[in-house]
């Protein structure tokens, strides 16, 4: 047993982690299927839900760099603890009203966790750090397996639920969920105990926290480039097959379930294939998967080819974030490494925050079709800037 452990990586933190997501993740793996399909079914426009995800990608910005900034200068810990806790906060704001201005106060607490549908700096910063450098994208693939395999089953009970009971057991199944699961969080152990560093004036903390740092420009292209293009294709995507397409929840759920159940199978052993191959050949394979997937879309119209492509997408995001994460921990040392990936993670964000409106638009002038044509356009830049990353090699040596 625990020869299992030591190749999942499933200990200390990492087990805390698995736990508290498998427990959480019960109520948000049916959640995201159906969040867009209800914010509609309260009477709003496709337009004002293209308002809300870009609030949601506007406070995600401000929480990465908030999150990246606080980890880095105060401990892991407390970051996890207090994000997870805003999470709850957005919960009951979304149970308590129906109201416009109600969503909107949703779409920014939840935005600025940065924990919904990503990846909290401080998070992933005391995932690296509670594993050695050879478990990285192991320990991460793990974690993302929990998540996933507990989405699975999830997803098509959501929206079987939603079809049937309406969407409001949803809601409450994941506030006490992810209130359970709050709990364990304060069983992590601290990674980070930052020091009392240099003293810097104002200017220069704002700098540092804001701009990119010296030698990593491809880096910040590629996560504004694909925040972009991703969130053109995809941040109105549920709505619009609901809109467009006809799809129901259920059908909605079994995308979801293909997504899910591909993403839990492939993350463990992609993790480990990123561990032994090197971080650089898995980010070119996910545009290569990237680009399959959303031909795909644009070509075949049928749920049944819907739900088959939606598993081929999962392949990318298995390939993308362990590699992303893993690649990011052995570029930089630990004093400074939360705030890097906050600041990436925000620049994608910073990206996307115009793409739900120009996804509307695009929808609303041209069809289905036209947001997806845009990621084939990113896709293609990403690819240029991906190929000119140094990789620093599986199994390196990392700062701390």
């Amino acid at each position: 047993m625990r020869s299992i452990s030591r190749f999942l990586a499933l200990e200390g933190n990492i087990r805390v982690l698995a736990a508290q997501t498998l427990i959480s993740q019960i109520g948000f793996g049916m959640f995201y299927v159906v969040w867009q399909p209800y914010l509609l079914s309260t009477g709003i426009t496709l337009s004002q839900l293209g308002l809300i995800q870009t609030m949601i990608n506007v406070s995600t910005s401000l929480g990465l760099f908030t999150w990246g900034y606080v980890s880095d200068n105060y401990g892991r810990r407390p970051v996890v603890i207090a994000a997870n806790a805003l999470r709850i906060l957005a919960m009951v704001v979304l149970i308590a009203s129906k109201s416009y201005p109600a969503l909107l106060a949703f779409a920014f607490l939840v935005g600025f966790t940065a924990m919904f549908q990503m990846g909290n700096p401080g998070r992933n910063a005391l995932i690296a750090e509670s594993v050695d450098t050879a478990q990285r994208a192991t320990a991460l693939g793990t974690l993302l397996a929990v998540s996933q395999g507990v989405s699975t089953l999830m997803a098509s009970a959501g929206g079987y639920i939603a079809l049937t009971m309406g969407y409001t057991p949803i809601l409450y199944v994941v506030l006490v969920s992810d209130a359970l699961g709050f709990v364990l969080l304060f069983f992590i152990e601290e990674t980070h105990r930052p020091g009392r560093g240099e003293a810097f004036s104002l200017k220069h903390r704002l700098q540092g926290a804001l701009l990119p740092e010296a030698g990593s420009l491809s880096l910040y292209a590629i996560m504004l480039i694909q925040g972009f293009g991703y969130a053109v294709a995809y941040s109105l995507f549920y709505g619009a097959l609901t809109d467009y397409r006809g799809f129901t929840t259920l059908e909605l759920g079994f995308m979801s379930t293909s997504f899910n159940l591909v993403w839990a199978l492939g993350s463990i052993p992609l993790g480990k294939l990123s561990d032994r191959l090197g971080r650089k050949r898995m980010l070119v394979g996910s545009l290569v998967v990237a680009y399959v997937t959303v031909i795909g879309f644009i070509l075949f119209r049928s749920p049944a080819a819907y739900i088959i492509l939606n598993g081929v997408t999962a392949i990318d995001i298995c390939l993308w974030m362990p590699s992303w994460t893993s690649l990011l921990t052995e570029m930089f040392p630990k004093e400074r490494r939360s705030s890097v990936m906050g600041k990436l993670d925000a620049y994608g964000r910073i990206g996307a925050i115009p793409s739900p409106w120009l996804a509307g638009v695009l929808l609303e002038g041209y069809g289905f079709n036209a947001p997806l044509y845009v990621q084939v356009a990113t896709l293609t830049v990403a690819m240029y800037f991906i190929l000119r990353l140094k990789d620093p090699g599986a199994g390196s040596a990392a700062h701390g």
